[in-house]
């Protein structure tokens, strides 16, 4: 099972989310699995990980780039404890989108012991400006 570990990282322009996403080589095919589900069912698709929070996969033809966000379930925040309850990081993409990212995990996830980040998942699309950083650990058994 995916590990998801959520940071706040102070920046220039405020306080930012930032990720670290652990899992063996079979975690990571399984996330893959996933984003095919949702982009064949076109329903989104919720990934359980080993944290509090969980990522939902949606396909959404008019996002042409991968665009990520910590959300709650209504998108809603009255009071900071309800900004510091978040628990579903939101992944939005095209189905080509959704696809290279889906390529992506299943590379990373022969490569071996070591890590990537979500920004470089293609050459050719691109990871939304305002989304969080994720770091991809990969990690043998």
């Amino acid at each position: 099972m995916i590990d998801l570990e959520h940071r706040q990282m102070h920046r220039s322009n405020g306080l930012i989310d930032d990720f670290v996403v652990r899992g063996s080589p079979s975690d990571y095919e399984s996330f893959a699995r996933q984003l095919r589900s949702a982009i064949s069912s076109g329903e989104p698709e919720m990934l359980q990980t080993s944290s509090r929070i969980g990522i939902e996969i949606t396909k959404d033809p008019n996002q042409p780039e991968l665009f990520t966000s910590l959300q709650n379930q209504d998108d809603s925040y009255p009071t900071m404890i309800d900004w510091t309850q978040r628990s579903i990081l939101r992944m939005r993409g095209s189905a080509e989108v959704l696809e290279a990212f889906c390529a992506f995990l299943l590379d990373l996830s022969q490569r071996g012991h070591g890590y990537s980040y979500i920004s470089e998942y293609s050459n050719q699309l691109g990871y939304a400006e305002c989304s969080p950083e994720w770091r991809l650990h990969v990690q043998l058994p």
